[in-house]
């Protein structure tokens, strides 16, 4: 007997019968839009119709996929449910790849498709709560496609729902409460920033004169809480608990009232959850909570000192760089190990991981992490072994330099996930995005991780693409500042002196910096050789920049060491040349990056990274330009003319002056260029 089969075309229209239903609504404009772009020809009309189906109550995530004559019925307990069915449709019978608007994924065009498979069903999932925690989005939020920003929130929505996410923090502060109807109306869940609890407004935005101390103003901190409450309440919502403060840093930091012990700040940590958690019961009684123990919280709760609720599910945050002990921030290291902590509650756990991350100091924030996704899968499995697994919350940076890690961690929200090698994990994705020179690819991601450089003690303190910069803009501050040292550095270095910091740091980058030319060495032999434009254009955008960004910032860095220790030992204004001209190699290493970012051979991504103002690479720039001519005004003439005289002019021209000049000062960047064509000579 012959399988029943429904053949999808252009004739194919998606239907629902509640289009006041917004995420049904979303649902039938994704299903139709990929039909649309993978059938070519028009065959019978037939319909697919999504539908709510209250009857189902088993699992509301599943769906159910049913053929009756020319109708395809999806239908679920939910309208989550309904849209998961709609992306399974897209993913397993139209091909439509997960990540295909980030990763500009070709589209397999066929003039109709023969559908028997009607087999399909959510995947087993372990991880209860699945989410995104779009982070930093520098990039996302200034960037337009099809001259509209919302319409790029739609793209990560759709792309968070299709790898398995039923939540999100769609933004950070403003962004997220400007977001959350938008993603609400896509399905998802809406989960909060820890620093801003129950997702309300901060106190210091609101009442800007008004010192920011819950002691003095709890009426007002509730108002705004409650007010958040009822503004969601209509939503599907995981509630934030706790104080933090305003911003991301704890809130005794601003509240010099008294001197406060953890006593004391557990007391006002434990009072505010407690008033937080009625709150919830009171306007929103359905509603789970969490508490993120991050930070400083990590401390007051292995010492007792936190009480709250047993129905909230705890969140454990990983380092940062993926290892599951608590963060550094700034000085303050203590490493707690999260996978062993006592839970004589038997609260749910989960935790909170990071794909992207921006401390301020040696994340990656514009590339790959610097730890590999197999070091990920290990602490991942470790984390599932200690049963962190009822909630996952994924730092996902700016989505697109990600997209490797966020697979990854959509992997392991499944119940038959298991370590995963980095060779798995390479033949793996490197097999689904290229089509030729996969081994060399697969090797170039290798070497990416091979040639980080450790700057901590433990083998996972290792920097990503905004150390450099970060440390460039503080040199040059210290260079020029009297008696100057380097300033929120002393987790990296601390020996007294600038001289002894930069010959410790140029001790940590040098090993790595021949492994870093050589990567990209062989990425653009790569580049070169490869015959398929988007091979190309996801190579270059996914691995090249990344790698660009590090071996250029590096290279910089050492550069303006290198001027640093010259200009030390220079015995004449002459002898600042050298130091000169190692400036001008610095401002050049980290100029490459952004001729980089503007010759991306996907014009779509070209002004993506217009925005970064975490790594900064054009302030870095300005900064190196400004050192290099703080180092010629040193040691050339009042008229910049002296060195010119001196090195490049013929020695009978440097000699006969019946006309002190004939034309204007070399600039700069003429000047290093003729100073090295005319040493060169010599």
């Amino acid at each position: 007997m012959d399988k029943p089969f429904f053949i999808i075309s252009k004739a194919t229209q998606v239907t629902t019968s509640n289009l006041f239903d917004s995420v049904l609504k979303r649902a039938r404009e994704i299903l139709q839009r990929d039909i649309n772009k993978v059938t070519t020809a028009r065959k019978e009309p037939n319909e697919i119709h999504l539908q709510v189906d209250e009857q189902l109550t088993a699992n509301p995530e599943e769906y159910q996929i049913d053929l009756h004559d020319h109708q395809v019925i999806i239908k679920s307990g939910s309208n989550l449910g309904v849209m998961y069915g709609a992306l399974a449709v897209s993913r397993s019978i139209l091909k439509i790849d997960d990540f295909w608007y980030w990763m500009d994924t070709p589209i397999q065009k066929q003039a109709y498709i023969s559908w028997s498979n009607f087999n399909l069903h959510l995947p087993n999932y372990k991880t209860k709560y699945r989410g995104w925690f779009i982070n930093d989005e520098l990039l996302i939020n200034t960037w337009k496609d099809h001259d509209s920003n919302q319409y790029v929130w739609e793209q990560a929505f759709e792309a968070a729902l299709r790898v398995g996410c039923n939540m999100i923090i769609p933004g950070t502060g403003l962004t997220s409460q400007r977001n959350r109807q938008l993603a609400s109306n896509y399905g998802l869940i809406i989960a909060q920033h820890h620093p801003e609890p129950l997702g309300a407004k901060m106190f210091a935005r609101e009442y800007p004169h008004l010192s920011a101390s819950y002691l003095k103003y709890p009426q007002l901190f509730q108002g705004l809480w409650k007010k958040a409450i009822l503004a969601q309440r209509n939503m599907k919502v995981v509630y934030s608990l706790g104080f933090r403060g305003q911003g991301d840093k704890p809130f005794w930091l601003d509240d010099h009232s008294r001197k406060w012990t953890k006593k004391e700040i557990a007391k006002v940590i434990n009072q505010i959850i407690r008033t937080q958690y009625e709150m919830v019961k009171k306007y929103d009684p359905k509603a789970p909570m969490a508490i993120n123990i991050y930070g400083e919280l990590t401390s007051l709760y292995r010492e007792g000192l936190l009480d709250f609720p047993n129905d909230v599910i705890e969140i454990w945050a990983d380092s940062g760089y993926g290892k599951m002990v608590s963060r550094r921030q700034g000085n303050d290291n203590p490493r707690i190990p999260i996978l062993k902590v006592p839970n004589p509650k038997k609260r749910q756990r989960g935790l909170y991981c990071h794909a992207g991350f921006h401390d301020l100091q040696a994340s990656n924030f514009l590339g790959l992490m610097s730890n590999s996704p197999a070091f990920v899968s290990n602490e991942l499995i470790k984390a599932r072994q200690n049963s962190l697994d009822t909630f996952e919350l994924i730092n996902t940076g700016n989505i697109k330099p990600h997209i490797l890690y966020l697979r990854e961690y959509a992997k392991s929200w499944l119940v038959d996930y298991h370590r995963r090698s980095l060779d798995e994990i390479l033949q793996e994705y490197v097999h689904h995005y290229y089509n030729e020179f996969n081994a060399e690819i697969i090797d170039s991601y290798k070497q990416y991780w091979n040639s980080i450089i450790q700057y901590g003690q433990h083998t996972d303190e290792r920097a990503g693409d905004e150390f450099a910069p970060f440390l460039i803009r503080r040199i040059i501050k210290a260079w020029v500042t009297p008696n100057g040292q380097l300033t929120d550095s002393t987790w990296l270095v601390n020996e007294g002196t600038l001289a002894k910091d930069l010959a410790n740091i140029q001790k940590m980058i040098e090993p790595s910096l021949n492994k870093w030319s050589k990567l990209i060495c062989q990425l653009e032999v790569l580049l070169l050789k490869m015959k398929d434009q988007h091979n190309r254009c996801v190579l270059y955008g996914d691995i090249y920049m990344s790698a660009i960004n590090q071996a250029q910032g590096l290279s910089a860095l050492n550069e303006l060491i290198h001027a640093y220790q010259a200009a030390q030992v220079a015995q004449s204004d002459n002898n600042l040349i050298t130091a000169f001209l190692h400036a001008d190699c610095a401002l050049q290493s980290m100029k490459k990056i952004i001729e980089v970012i503007n010759h991306n051979p996907s014009p779509k991504w070209r002004d993506f990274y217009e925005n970064d103002a975490d790594n900064n690479v054009p302030l870095t720039i300005n900064k190196l330009r400004f050192i290099r001519q703080y180092i010629r005004t040193i040691g050339d003439t009042a008229d910049e003319d002296g060195w010119e005289r001196h090195f490049i002019k013929l020695p009978g021209d440097a000699r006969v002056m019946l006309l002190w000049t004939t034309h204007r000062e070399l600039n700069d960047d003429q000047l290093a260029n003729k100073l090295r064509e005319s040493l060169n000579e010599n």
